[in-house]
């Protein structure tokens, strides 16, 4: 059977993430900052007369925030019932593939490890696959 991944780029690397749990891709006009949240949180945006929360999908990788450019691309994903933005640098593609995903091997570099769930190992390129509910909720998985 088939899978659908959406590919995007995250912290410039080519990352895969499981198209059932996207609900859209949008791009951000604006992202207002909000005080006292973690430092994962980009902002809060409005879309289609909804406010979500941003997630800097960047901040996990670097440990460094991203800047919300104007226009820049994020995944609309439906966590637990709860719709948030994943900002990332670029959406590339979706593929349609059997290819299921394989486990992580060797140590991968800083936050990675963290955010990654397995490998989708395709003929010509092998990608990352990120946890969504990971970026959304980062204290469940270390409780875990």
């Amino acid at each position: 059977m088939k899978q659908l991944y959406l590919i995007a780029v995250i912290a410039g690397e080519h990352v895969a993430l499981p198209a059932g749990l996207i609900d859209s891709v949008v791009k951000v006009r604006e992202a207002v900052p909000v005080p006292s949240v973690g430092p994962f949180v980009a902002g809060l945006f409005a879309l289609r007369s909804r406010v979500l929360t941003l997630i800097d999908c960047q901040y996990f990788v670097t440990g460094d925030a991203a800047e919300v450019a104007r226009g820049q691309p994020a995944v609309v994903v439906v966590v637990a019932g709860c719709a948030y933005g994943l900002l990332v640098d670029a959406v590339i593609d979706v593929i349609d593939t059997p290819v299921k995903p394989g486990p992580l091997r060797g140590q991968l570099p800083a936050g990675w490890g963290a955010i990654g769930t397995g490998l989708l190992e395709l003929v010509d390129t092998t990608y990352l696959l990120i946890d969504p509910e990971y970026l959304v909720n980062p204290a469940a998985r270390r409780a875990a």
